[in-house]
């Protein structure tokens, strides 16, 4: 899955951008089943396969979506309105595994500068690692080549966001440039504020130097009393231009208006 081959190429995740489960061309039968994300896309195909039973504790058990759940079906039903009208939801499962954060991302890769190895493990980072109600929705376009997830978790205890904040904030000024010397090839990513209004962490980086790797990236992190919330897009071309900044915001913009 392409999600895994970043992860795997890679030895990193910027910012939590795990888009676990999600392919890069989902299927018919990936598109999530709630009437709310059905209804959001145009002329949806049934798959013709059984419905999944619903896990343990899920909205569709107790017949009630969590403050969480709700934002994120909210947000991937604005994602599908500006075009990313392809989505799956992530299950309780994927969730417990996006709560643990990886280890040994970097393990026999040379980070240049040294001082830029820390921060940038450090950010394999998602909001599912600080709460119990965590939800989140990965969305791609009908083309397949930009994906993106919207995830919200409520957070106890501020002081993890802060720090996160912390770190993307060094990756912008003093890891503004990395390189990842492996035995194979040499890496280089680099950092930069996408300049996307008002988010309280924004992220921008490129990743370039072997083919099967290279991607660009688009991160946004954003609190609201209690709750967190994440926007990230990913794909192999490029995401400089100001339209995904802008999509990102809003896409951000409608999750919070549920919190």
């Amino acid at each position: 899955m392409a999600a895994k081959r970043f992860r795997a190429g890679a030895g990193l995740l910027v910012a939590g951008l795990l888009l676990a489960g999600c392919s890069a061309e989902p299927q018919a039968e990936q598109m999530p089943q709630d009437d709310i994300h059905v209804s959001a896309t145009a002329n949806p195909k049934p798959s013709g396969k059984p419905l999944p039973s619903p896990e343990p504790g899920s909205s569709e058990q107790t017949g009630q979506a969590s403050t969480v759940e709700l934002a994120t079906q909210v947000g991937a039903v604005f994602a599908a309105q500006l075009g990313f009208d392809q989505s799956q939801r992530i299950g309780q499962e994927q969730l417990k595994e996006l709560a643990t954060p990886p280890t040994d991302t970097l393990k026999d890769v040379v980070v240049l500068p040294s001082q830029c190895e820390q921060p940038l493990e450090a950010l394999n980072w998602s909001p599912a690692q600080l709460g119990t109600e965590v939800a989140r929705t990965d969305f791609t376009n009908q083309a397949g080549n930009i994906a993106g997830s919207v995830e919200v978790a409520k957070v106890a205890d501020r002081a993890p966001v802060e720090e996160h904040f912390k770190t993307v904030l060094t990756m912008r000024t003093d890891c503004s440039s990395v390189k990842l010397n492996r035995s194979e090839y040499t890496e280089t990513l680099k950092f930069s504020n996408p300049q996307v209004g008002e988010v309280e962490s924004q992220l921008a980086y490129t990743r370039r130097g072997n083919a099967d790797t290279a991607q660009d990236t688009l991160v946004l992190v954003q609190t609201k009393g209690q709750y967190v919330a994440m926007v990230s897009f990913i794909s192999g071309q490029s995401l400089a231009d100001e339209q995904f900044g802008q999509v990102a915001k809003q896409i951000m913009d409608s999750v919070l208006g549920q919190l």
